[in-house]
């Protein structure tokens, strides 16, 4: 009885070492999918960054047509990027809506980010001599800044 104690431990023994080995293979297996956790990772972390860009993007054109429309120009040419400003002064900007329609509304439609620019699609109304005009799917330029800020491409 002694001899089939140890025999059986024996394969007990035996059994438990290939499940061990079993398992190391299947870690190694594994490891690429560790990586591809971290691609997930990586890829959330970009997606909200994206999304916070989107946002970041979307409410300089809701604030610079917001001033447009109070005809706060002054205000506006705030939002608008520095190589327009270095190219073009205020009065310049002002200017170029002086004997122009109003601005009545702007409604935000979509918004597509590659790299450091952005393009806004909005649908805009406006007034000129009492009629109002819809205009759909305008595309707004805006370029990422070095201060991280998104400006607008006024003048291209």
């Amino acid at each position: 009885m002694c001899g089939y104690k140890n025999k059986n431990n024996g394969i007990k023994l035996i059994t438990i070492l290939i499940l061990l080995m079993m398992q190391a293979a299947a870690l190694a297996v594994l490891f690429p999918g560790c990586n591809m956790l971290e691609g997930g990772k990586d890829f959330l972390a970009e997606r909200f960054s994206n999304e916070k860009q989107m946002e970041a993007a979307v409410e300089t054109v809701d604030i610079f047509f917001e001033l447009l429309v109070k005809k706060d120009y002054s205000g506006a040419y705030e939002y608008i990027s520095s190589e327009n400003k270095d190219s073009r002064s205020r009065q310049d900007f002002i200017m170029e809506f002086s004997d122009v329609t109003d601005i009545v509304s702007v409604e935000i439609n979509e918004i597509e980010i590659k790299n450091n620019i952005a393009i806004v699609s909005i649908d805009m109304i406006d007034s000129y001599d009492g009629e109002k005009k819809m205009y759909k799917d305008i595309e707004v330029s805006l370029i990422k800044e070095e201060d991280e800020n998104w400006k607008i491409v006024f003048w291209k």
